[in-house]
């Protein structure tokens, strides 16, 4: 580290010397343009207009004849989406396939802002016109979370109805989710990079962006969690009227805890409220307890109904149980213990949230000299 003695120049203007090294490193000559960033420690970065260019980010190429699984290329697509870069040129040492195509097309419809640009037989320029200044990032978080939560929330209402269509909207909702989501890594990577933006989404530790990141995972997981639980739901359908009502109700129970587990944990990472997340971390614990018992009453309700043929409260009818039956209703049984278990995770992630500022809970003591 080197140091710099501060000078007058002028009335009121005060000016400083730039490291020869440095200024033969990037290029500078007399008349050149640099310009100041100041970052969020205060510090100021200083950057040569060849930098800021490079920051703001050129074309990315992606050779598609590495990419030969077109999902991967999907993949590589969204990640690239995410890391904030705007132009993204696809080539092909030869013809670029159709399923190479399709899953460009594909990335393109579901991610907000890229579009193809150009389109040759052997290379495909994507351009995203997105301004991720324009977006609010507890918004398009709270967005995220009301999808998934309506989706769970549908199924809790297609279990007590037994409505396929019910699910069938929900599994449609899915695409949406995974939309914002990319959406939400966008903004996060961009306020890694930029600390201007960062402070602008009111990020004011750095730390906090592993918070934020983590939680929009956590309800992509939560999501993609419902959607195939109302799978199995669809799946289970035509086997809706040997379900008992003591098994229907203990299903709803457990979800409707599942669904306050989640509930409550946004809540405390929106607020802050590292009481409530601990509340929350705390229920999952019973929902848990309670999805073990529901699955050994499965299990023993189906073997006992099996023997006897006999009508019971968690199964109807007097043939013997389907395997395949048993295994659906164990997984959305499952299911909601796992969206209660990201639930959690929230909260945890909640509490990490609320230490990076010091409050009541947690704060330095203040040593008397």
């Amino acid at each position: 580290m080197q140091s710099r003695r501060i000078q007058k120049v002028g009335v009121s203007t005060l000016a400083v010397s730039l490291p020869k090294e440095w200024v033969r490193s990037v290029g500078l000559k007399k008349g050149d343009i640099i310009f100041l960033e100041q970052d969020r420690d205060g510090s100021l970065k200083i950057m040569t207009i060849k930098q800021i260019k490079e920051k703001s980010s050129g074309t990315i190429l992606i050779n598609a004849d590495i990419c030969k699984d077109h999902k991967m290329l999907m993949r590589v697509l969204k990640g690239i989406y995410s890391l904030g870069h705007d132009r993204i040129l696809i080539t092909s040492s030869e013809r670029l396939r159709k399923e190479q195509m399709d899953s460009v097309r594909s990335v393109t419809r579901e991610l907000v802002g890229p579009g193809i640009l150009e389109e040759t037989p052997s290379q495909v320029t994507v351009q995203c016109s997105i301004d991720i200044t324009k977006f609010d990032l507890e918004t398009v978080l709270r967005r995220l979370y009301l999808i998934a939560s309506t989706m769970h929330r549908d199924l809790i209402d297609a279990i007590s109805e037994f409505n396929v269509k019910i699910a069938e909207e929900s599994i449609n909702r899915s695409v949406e989710a995974e939309t914002i989501y990319w959406l939400a890594s966008r903004l996060l990577n961009s306020c890694q990079k930029d600390s201007v933006l960062a402070r602008k989404m009111k990020i004011e530790n750095p730390m906090q962006i592993l918070w934020w990141r983590f939680t929009a995972h956590y309800l992509r997981l939560i999501a993609d969690c419902a959607k195939k639980m109302a799978q199995k739901i669809v799946a289970l359908s035509k086997n809706f009227d040997r379900i008992g009502e003591l098994l229907k109700s203990d299903m709803i129970k457990i979800n409707e805890a599942s669904y306050a587990v989640c509930h409550k944990a946004i809540n405390s990472f929106f607020s802050n409220n590292a009481e409530l997340a601990n509340e929350a971390i705390e229920d999952y614990l019973k929902v848990q307890k309670t999805e073990e018992k529901i699955q050994e009453r499965i299990c023993t309700h189906a073997y006992l109904h099996s023997k006897s043929f006999s009508v019971s409260k968690y199964f109807k009818g007097k043939k013997p149980i389907e395997p395949c039956m048993i295994a659906q209703i164990s997984f959305i049984v499952w299911a909601a213990r796992r969206i209660a278990e990201l639930g959690s995770e929230i909260a945890e992630t909640a509490i990490h949230k609320t230490l990076c500022k010091y409050t009541n809970l947690c704060k330095p003591i203040l040593e008397e000299k």
